[in-house]
């Protein structure tokens, strides 16, 4: 494991970046026991146990179609308000860093608030986001973020409204759409697409009850393409939630990340303490 001075010397808002990115990360899973459902980095599309990729190109609209979209929707993760702690690994061409401590709280539609630890000396960062505004500082390296939402894409990297990324957190599908094709089914995994006027999404959902297993979206403009896997589901206060994430964001190079829960609540009192540093920083 690395050093807390080498994990505030890589700089603790880069790994901001990629904790706010593993949102919209998916974990691609073996359809075993639906309790202990593992990551494992699969294809697009899903084949069965044959090595066969069976396809059913339904139309949007049809029986068929309407059942799958009911089910996913079905697993859509409501709250109010909504806490977790958990560990992050993340490595790429230049680092590798591990379990970086994080607490993440949300109202719905309102905040998100991010801190993270290192171990031994504490919070070295924090962030607060609203539909309108990011804020964040790095403690160790005395750096002050304040940005329009819409001016943050350099900052975080991911064109993403508030929504977007409050979807890519709790653990719901991204870039959904009523208008699916290319769909291919196995006994276990059912697999199809959706476009946007962005990107490409592609999607496997387990065929017995429409959790989400994999995502992948792809920028329609580059190279660059994020895939979301998702297991470990547990039930939290009446909701299936995915506890273990594995992300891998490919672009130039490939970016690794890791996110495991390990206390979540829902419709909690809670409160988004952060205030700007009087002096010392230096806004960038």
């Amino acid at each position: 494991m690395r050093s807390a001075g080498s994990l505030l010397r890589n700089g603790t808002i880069g790994i901001m970046k990629q904790i706010v990115l593993s949102g919209i990360a998916g974990l691609i899973l073996l359809a075993s026991c639906r309790h202990t459902r593992e990551a494992a980095r699969t294809s697009f599309p899903v084949t069965d146990t044959t090595g066969i990729a069976k396809s059913d190109r339904a139309a949007a609209g049809t029986p068929a179609t309407r059942r799958l979209l009911a089910g996913i929707k079905e697993n859509h993760i409501d709250f109010t308000t909504f806490s977790a702690k958990l560990k992050i690994d993340f490595e790429n061409d230049r680092q590798r860093q591990q379990n970086i401590s994080t607490n993440i709280r949300m109202q719905k539609d309102s905040v998100i608030w991010i801190s993270v630890s290192a171990p031994i000396i504490g919070e070295v960062a924090r962030a607060i986001i609203t539909p309108d505004s990011l804020k964040a500082y790095d403690k160790f390296n005395k750096k002050l973020y304040l940005r329009a939402l819409s001016d943050a894409r350099d900052l975080l990297n991911i064109p993403f409204d508030f929504r977007t990324l409050q979807d890519m957190i709790i653990g719901n599908p991204v870039f959904l759409t009523d208008s699916i094709y290319q769909v291919v089914t196995t006994p276990a995994i059912i697999s199809f697409s959706c476009d946007s006027s962005l990107y490409t999404s592609l999607f496997n959902v387990f065929a017995d009850d429409y959790l989400l297993q994999q995502s992948k979206v792809m920028d329609k403009d580059s190279l660059r393409s994020c895939e979301l896997t998702y297991g470990e589901y547990k039930e939290v206060a009446g909701r299936r939630f995915p506890t273990r994430r594995r992300i891998f964001v490919e672009e130039k190079n490939i970016t690794r990340i890791a996110m495991d829960f390990n206390r979540m609540d829902f419709d909690q009192p809670l409160s988004f303490p952060f205030n700007v540093p009087a002096s010392g920083y230096t806004r960038e």
